[in-house]
């Protein structure tokens, strides 16, 4: 982070005792708001907001100035907290909400004459991204034009040894199928496929769209599946191992031996080796595969690329796209999820839900930035973000800033290109919502598992 702070923040406001200057905001409302935060916060160092909120020092200091809007339930937290008596938390509370609405809606017009335009030290800047490897790197930048957060993590440097996901490995295996036959490739997927293991794994099936509403039988059996633009895969065909669809029912090739865990990215599929010692990339055909990295724990594929978390302390890596190369991201969250085109992750309390900026910031210390307050768990794809509230029950979808409650979440979700799909928490009903009317509708049911296509393609 670049700009005139002290050790403490923003500074002379890091220390205890000593009286900020005069509110900077753009406008009088943002004033109003961060006299407010000032007040609440009276007495409390910027370093001692920073660990207790895993907000950065400087974005308290931007806070407190007026520069930036702290979001609302961000707000609602330090109110809960700085205020022990109840009647006083009650209307402190409402003072809060009020001010707050101000501020964000007069965020939206023009700046009144006289406020403060210098956006900060922490302003998007047109100065390309520089990529950085092997380094903690999460912090905070502005996310839209009515609300300003941040989540701001430690900076360390990435250690060296046999648990670092780049650890060394065994390159280039297999080759052509076991049998002798010709290589195999799986048959790509385009547009919005769904998928559904039946009941106790009876059926691989497909579902034929919304003017057909029925389901085609494609396999036998199954364990999983996982699809993508690069197919679709499944264990438990025959065997451990993975299969790819061929394209039409019935057609199945094994690729892959059995793995902890699968993704895709695009149209690389990767596997974690069993004893998720290693990572392996598919070579496209046949049973070959590359090692590109390990030990992990987890993958995550999706649009921005594949990702790993440490087998050790769960922090998160993207693979730079050779073997061996790993980019550091950020520390161990509770869940982490990818649309089409940003991870987000979920802080270990669950508390917020955050994105990663990068390659969108060069700033060492602004590779995160705040999206969205408590969550159970993470939902992603190219319909956008989603999660389930903190209960686990229902099912919310990001939009606007903030989450918007949509139904039940059943037993699992599945984000594809446009909708969303709920296997319902009996497993007899597999449901489609649909955003532009904002509707429910049963497609197909009941059903072990689910699996979606996600159209855009990765890496």
């Amino acid at each position: 982070m670049t700009g005139g702070t002290t050790d403490d923040g923003a500074g002379s406001a890091g220390r205890a005792g000593r009286r900020q200057g005069a509110p900077r905001g753009r406008t009088e409302q943002a004033n109003a708001l961060a006299s407010f935060v000032l007040e609440v916060t009276d007495g409390v160092t910027l370093r001692e907001l920073a660990e207790r909120y895993h907000v950065g020092k400087t974005m308290w200091g931007e806070y407190r100035s007026g520069q930036k809007l702290v979001p609302l339930d961000l707000l609602e937290r330090l109110v809960a907290d700085r205020t022990p008596d109840e009647a006083t938390r009650v209307s402190r509370t409402r003072t809060a909400r009020r001010l707050h609405a101000a501020a964000v809606d007069a965020a939206a017009g023009p700046p009144e004459p006289g406020a403060v335009s210098d956006p900060g030290p922490s302003a998007p800047t047109d100065t390309p991204p520089r990529r950085r490897r092997h380094r903690l790197a999460v912090g905070l930048t502005v996310t839209a034009a009515v609300a300003v957060v941040a989540l701001l993590l430690l900076v360390a440097l990435l250690p060296s040894g046999s648990e670092d996901i780049s650890a060394g490995g065994k390159l280039p295996s297999g080759g052509a199928a076991q049998d002798g036959s010709p290589p195999v490739r799986a048959a790509p997927l385009t547009g919005t496929g769904v998928f559904a293991i039946g009941p106790d794994g009876d059926g691989v099936l497909q579902w034929d769209g919304p003017g057909a509403g029925d389901w085609t039988r494609i396999g036998d059996t199954a364990k999983r599946l996982w699809a993508g633009p690069a197919g679709l895969f499944a264990t438990g065909v025959r065997g451990d191992g993975l299969f790819a669809y061929g394209g039409s029912p019935g057609r199945w090739h094994q690729v892959g031996e059995p793995g902890a865990d699968f993704a895709i990215s695009g149209t690389r599929v990767y596997r974690l080796a069993p004893d998720r010692g290693s990572v392996h990339v598919w070579d496209g055909r046949g049973t070959s595969w590359t090692w590109v990295g390990g030990p992990a724990s987890k993958l995550y594929g999706g649009g921005p690329g594949l990702f790993a978390t440490n087998a050790k302390d769960g922090r998160i890596f993207k693979y730079a796209g050779r073997p061996g190369e790993w980019e550091f991201v950020g520390t161990a969250g509770a869940d982490f999820a990818l649309t089409d085109r940003h991870l987000y992750g979920l802080t270990p309390d669950r508390a917020m839900v955050t994105r990663w900026l990068a390659p969108e910031t060069r700033d060492a210390d602004e590779k995160w930035t705040w999206a969205a307050g408590p969550a159970g768990a993470l939902f992603a794809g190219a319909a956008g973000l989603f999660s389930t509230d903190p209960t686990g029950t229902r099912l919310r979808h990001y939009a606007k800033n903030a989450w918007h409650d949509i139904g039940p979440a059943g037993a699992e979700v599945r984000v594809a290109g446009r909708e969303v799909f709920v296997l319902t928490d009996d497993r007899t009903s597999v449901r489609r919502w649909d955003p532009r009317t904002d509707t429910w509708t049963r497609v197909g049911g009941p059903a072990g598992t689910l699996a979606v296509t996600v159209p855009r393609a990765g890496p």
